[in-house]
């Protein structure tokens, strides 16, 4: 696309690391405003710069390895900018292998199978909630239970409406329909793992885990591996922001 008016993927990612100036910005927000196809391409690349900083934020403050160092050290005649340029490369492989282990699906997971169990079936001690699509509504009692700054996503604009919130202990699930009535939900509890971000089939469903190191959210439908990954966007985005 070409014009001043027009807005671009490029655009919206300078929108979302808020590298425009005031001008542009302005105008990419005004067409959000009026873009729905806009709003949730933006919502995505914001659930995927939460989802990276979640994942590889924690490496950029680590050190580098001591052999790593060593190496460069025991090349006393190396320009310091090429030793720093070969360890910053050895860090750019290292998070590369990370990033591949983190694409991979997973066999099993706890809290994926508690998730499931959840949406099948009742498990002692939970309070129901029969809710309506006034997400906000019911943000403390969520947040209460699960001991952690997040509130109820509103999938609305996606076409799912919040109609049950059950409460368990220390966990939640959040219940929506779809256009055609069918079931989606959020399984949502304080994390208790290393930050990680899967879609996979598990029991006839479409599942995505986002896990990052405050909550753990498993999503399931009976949906597309495109529309989870949507609806996983908006849904995190939603929870966290």
């Amino acid at each position: 696309m070409s014009g001043p008016h027009l807005i671009n993927d490029e655009d919206l990612h300078a929108y979302v690391d808020g590298a425009l100036d005031e001008e542009r910005a302005l105008q990419v927000k005004e067409a959000l405003m009026d873009n729905a196809a806009l709003a949730e391409r933006v919502a995505l690349f914001q659930a995927d710069k939460a989802m990276f900083k979640a994942v590889y934020g924690p490496l950029v403050r680590r050190p580098l390895p001591a052999d790593w160092l060593a190496r460069v050290h025991r090349r006393p005649r190396m320009p310091w900018r090429l030793a720093g340029a070969i360890a910053a490369a050895l860090l750019v492989l290292a998070i590369g292998q990370l990033a591949w282990r983190h694409y991979l699906p997973v066999q099993g997971s706890d809290v994926v199978d508690v998730a499931l169990d959840a949406r099948d079936g009742s498990p002692a001690g939970e309070r129901h909630i029969i809710a309506n699509d006034e997400a906000g509504r019911y943000d403390a009692a969520f947040r209460q239970t699960i001991a952690a700054n997040v509130r109820i996503p509103d999938l609305n604009r996606m076409g799912y409406r919040l109609y049950r919130l059950d409460l368990y202990d220390k966990a939640a699930e959040i219940l929506y329909r779809g256009p055609q009535n069918q079931l989606f939900t959020l399984y949502v509890r304080r994390s208790d793992g290393p930050a990680r971000f899967d879609q996979f089939e598990r029991r006839g469903l479409r599942v995505c885990i986002w896990q990052d190191d405050q909550i753990s959210t498993v999503m399931a439908g009976d949906v597309s591996p495109a529309a989870m990954q949507r609806l996983a966007a908006f849904s995190y985005t939603g929870l966290t922001s």
